[in-house]
């Protein structure tokens, strides 16, 4: 019997050998892998200027509203670079374009949109909101931003 304790105690070195060299090509295998993971792009700030919009009740019916309102989003990644190709949407207290469309437009180079001739209409003295929403393919969909729309 103690021919078969010697024997298991001089193949475990051999053993621990293999399972080295397995679990250091594993992990170099996997070490491969990680390092052409790329991290997940997303959008970063947004920044809008005006950064408050006050509506008002000319003719005393309920119906607060501005017009004309010129408007620029600026949109930048994690990084904090300029993002250039991601879609802007304005929803919220009724706001339109001149045309009555829904505001939607594209960043340029400075990943800028500009809005003119906004139009904001509200029902009542209550504080309502414009949410901005940006999306670009890799890099998701942000609707965090909220302008406020104070009645006057």
């Amino acid at each position: 019997m103690s021919g078969d304790c010697e024997g298991g105690i001089e193949g475990l070195p051999l053993q621990l050998l293999i399972m080295v060299v397995v679990a250091g090509l594993g992990l170099t295998i996997i070490m491969g892998w990680m390092n052409s993971i790329s991290a997940p792009r997303s959008i970063g700030e947004v920044f809008v200027a005006p950064s408050e919009i006050v509506v008002h009740d000319a003719d005393s019916d309920g119906i607060y509203t501005a017009e004309g309102i010129l408007m620029t989003v600026t949109v930048t990644d994690q990084s904090g670079d300029r993002l250039e190709g991601a879609t802007v949407v304005l929803e919220g207290a009724n706001i339109r374009a001149g045309d009555g469309d829904s505001p939607r437009g594209v960043t340029n180079a400075r990943g800028q949109v500009v809005f003119s001739g906004l139009v904001v209409e509200q029902f009542g003295s209550k504080l309502t909101t414009i949410t901005v929403t940006v999306a670009k393919g890799d890099y998701g969909i942000d609707s965090s931003y909220e302008i406020p729309v104070v009645p006057d």
